[in-house]
């Protein structure tokens, strides 16, 4: 099964922050199933791309937050 990680970018570097405050991890151990993860993991994404917006701008929130699957 997959897992699926959500992490925040720095905007300077675009690469991951290397502290795990803000960094969620999705797999089958925590959901039904991978595409159970999968859908989680996704809305996860949509949320934290829609709270920045909100706070920082139009745009902002999709080069901030990436969601990675490894396996």
């Amino acid at each position: 099964m997959a897992l699926y990680i959500l992490k925040e970018l720095n905007p300077a570097t675009g690469l991951a922050f290397q502290d795990d405050d803000t960094t969620v991890y999705y797999d089958d151990h925590d959901y039904a199933s991978d595409a159970d993860a999968l859908r989680a993991a996704t809305r996860g994404y949509d949320l934290r791309v829609a709270q920045t917006d909100a706070d920082w701008g139009p745009g902002t929130g999709k080069q901030r937050w990436t969601l990675l699957k490894v396996g």
